[in-house]
């Protein structure tokens, strides 16, 4: 597997742009929320990033995303649910309705492109009946203090949810490269046909990477609202166009062994950079989209010249 140097170069000279462009930026307590920042596009993006090594695109994110926060702030917060019960039930529901979606998908042959989106626009819309307009309820202080800029972990100046982050990611790194289940959903992303022939159940390998995709997301709803001290409507949007980028700009490539979520990390890691500079320049989120989107379009663009992805297709 290709390492990804190109990508650590870059976020080396977006590092060194955000230093010379961003007045007051080198110090602890901003290093540390943009530490945090993108530690919740890397952890909204995890499941992406197994979902585009199968092939596939997950447009329900945005959905999870706004029915952990829901749990986390109305329910754990404002109704007083124990914090386990809460991650249960965002676990529950959020990887229960990814695993019904890749089974689907796979099964009936449906592209879950348009599935997805159609669970994620569903699964808004019933998060915001539950809410009944209530916006106002918080996280409770055990879950803002994991995700707290102020936060220590055992002493040390890092808030908790850069570490768990840390954690997943080399648990994840290990599933994928040491596995035979890492190595069965690179197999059935190359080729379904002929891994189906290897013996992989393929179906099982859908229903699980959309499953999880579904419950990251959803606990990273609940964090990201942990963070920002409460919810809105929209908290879940950004999350599907950041995180896609975060996914590709990292390398990760459709259907293809050339994916990793350390890929995601570092597309994380520059496009919070990236966001950082735009907003010290003043340019508002609409604009931050344009500049995704056109990431997203280069990016694929490129990726889409390689003989191995034209193939597939």
């Amino acid at each position: 597997m290709q390492q990804p140097i190109l990508q650590v170069l870059v976020l080396g000279v977006v590092v060194a742009w955000l230093l010379a462009t961003v007045p007051g930026i080198a110090n602890l307590r901003s290093a540390t929320a943009l530490l945090i920042i993108a530690s919740l596009l890397s952890l909204a993006a995890m499941g992406q990033t197994l979902v585009v090594i199968l092939g596939g695109l997950d447009l329900a994110i945005p959905g999870y995303v706004i029915f952990g926060a829901f749990v986390a702030a109305n329910l754990a917060g404002g109704q007083g649910w124990p914090v386990p019960v809460a991650f249960l039930l965002t676990i529950a529901v959020c990887g229960g309705l990814g695993a019904a979606i890749g089974f689907l998908c796979h099964r009936l042959k449906v592209e879950p492109l348009m599935m997805t989106l159609g669970m994620g626009a569903a699964l808004t819309g019933g998060t915001l009946f539950l809410a009944n307009g209530n916006y106002a309820s918080a996280p409770p202080e055990f879950l803002r203090n994991l995700a707290g800029v102020t936060s220590t972990t055992f002493g040390m100046p890092l808030p908790p949810i850069i570490l768990i982050v840390a954690v997943a990611a080399v648990l994840l790194w290990f599933g994928l490269t040491r596995t035979p289940a890492g190595r069965s959903l690179y197999a059935t992303g190359i080729n379904a046909r002929a891994a189906k022939l290897t013996r992989i159940n393929t179906t099982a390998v859908w229903t699980l990477v959309f499953a999880a995709s579904g419950t990251l997301a959803g606990i990273a709803g609940m964090f990201i609202a942990s963070f920002s001290s409460g919810w809105a409507q929209s908290i879940g949007e950004p999350y599907l166009f950041s995180g896609l980028a975060a996914v590709l700009v990292g390398g990760t490539t459709f259907g293809s062994i050339r994916g990793s979520f350390t890929r995601t990390l570092l597309g994380a890691l520059i496009l919070t950079g990236l966001s950082t500079i735009i907003v010290s320049n003043g340019l508002a989120e609409a604009q931050s989209r344009i500049i995704y989107g056109v990431i997203i379009l280069i990016v694929v663009a490129l990726y889409g010249r390689e003989r191995h992805v034209r193939d597939r297709f």
